[in-house]
């Protein structure tokens, strides 16, 4: 199985498994932060943080990067993930906003200690995924993992996957049929008219 096909298959199990309940409850404020990614990703001369500090993310768009990678598809850094974290962080994520930074603290310093003189963010990919390695079971990698797809995924119109790369990641097709008639209940109305071939 090559890693397209396990990445698709991650990627599409792990957006299974946010209750539609939670989500719909916090809705609002999660298309707000969508949308304030796009606008941040689109013109990125204009980026702005709201909530994150410079150097707290430059590490937590490194771990975003690395939890949804860019390689012959886009990743989280083209989804503007970061900035939609930024935004989460100061609205509808506010509780868990200081366990994280608390959390990226523990995790910058776990590092540094095994890398002197080097940050997280700067750090070559291979190191950055062994020590990623390390860290997977915490509560801070799990804030970051939820964080990170909530930024992926998404209906395009509230921000977030923009051009629809996160549901190409998990190869889905948003398709609907928009002619007339839709269902049985309506198939007999007079004022459909369904449109024949080459019309």
């Amino acid at each position: 199985m090559d890693n397209r096909t396990n990445r698709r298959r991650f990627l599409a199990s792990a957006g299974s498994s946010f209750g539609a309940a939670w989500i719909a409850t916090h809705w609002p404020s999660i298309a707000a932060a969508h949308a304030h990614s796009t606008a941040m990703a689109v013109d990125p001369l204009s980026s702005t943080l709201e909530f994150l500090t410079a150097d707290e993310a430059r590490d937590i768009d490194a771990i975003a990067a690395q939890i949804i990678p860019t390689d012959d598809t886009p990743g989280a850094r083209e989804a503007g993930a970061l900035y939609f974290i930024d935004r989460s962080l100061g609205t509808w994520a506010a509780a868990m906003a200081e366990p994280l930074r608390a959390g990226l603290r523990e995790f910058r310093a776990g590092f540094a200690a095994g890398h002197p003189g080097l940050e997280f963010a700067s750090a070559d990919s291979a190191s950055q995924i062994a020590y990623l390695a390390e860290v997977d079971q915490t509560n801070f990698f799990g804030s970051m993992r939820l964080l990170t797809l909530l930024g992926m995924f998404a209906l395009p119109a509230y921000g977030g996957n923009r051009d629809s790369l996160g549901w190409r990641l998990m190869g889905f097709e948003d398709t609907h049929v928009y002619s007339p008639p839709f269902g049985y209940y309506d198939r007999g109305y007079p004022g459909f008219t369904v449109p024949k071939d080459g019309a």
